[in-house]
């Protein structure tokens, strides 16, 4: 149950990070060129995505990176590999669990997806649009954590 959370958690939380993107594409009609967080994608697999499709071909990636952030945290926190913090559902843990997300999809997802490494070949600065992402859902996360603790369950920053 815990693994369902995490992955509905990290999911919502990109949705809600995407809303502004998502409405600029509706209200532009697909003529939006920049849209942060949500990466537009051009090319996947080595076929060319048309314009019209790019925006939610990079949303359904980024929905899908959220989904996995908080699924694979609660896999590091119930097997015990939070090598860094030894702490489980602290700030500091979410923020360096972001930290290497970013680098694990920068280095194995993007160019897995014939993306380039840390989305290169899409753009200049996707290296950055991602890892503001990965931090922002890390901290979210962190503080939704923190919010819905019973009192009886001390998280600490």
């Amino acid at each position: 149950m815990d693994y369902l959370l995490g992955a509905s958690l990290g999911g919502l939380i990109a949705f809600a990070y995407s809303i502004p993107a998502i409405m600029l594409e509706l209200i532009e009609r697909g003529k939006a060129s920049v849209a942060p967080p949500v990466i537009t994608v051009k090319t996947i697999f080595g076929y060319t995505i048309k314009k019209r499709e790019a925006f939610w071909v990079g949303l359904l990636l980024h929905l899908c990176i959220g989904m996995l952030f908080g699924l694979i945290y609660i896999l590091f926190v119930e097997r015990g590999w939070l090598f860094v913090t030894h702490r489980p559902y602290t700030f500091l843990s979410f923020a360096v669990y972001g930290f290497l997300s970013w680098i694990f999809v920068g280095l194995v997802v993007y160019p897995l997806l014939q993306m380039g490494l840390f989305g290169r070949r899409e753009g200049k600065g996707i290296w950055l649009e991602t890892l503001v992402t990965h931090m922002l859902l890390g901290v979210t996360m962190a503080a939704l954590v923190y919010w819905f603790q019973p009192y009886y369950f001390a998280v600490t920053f």
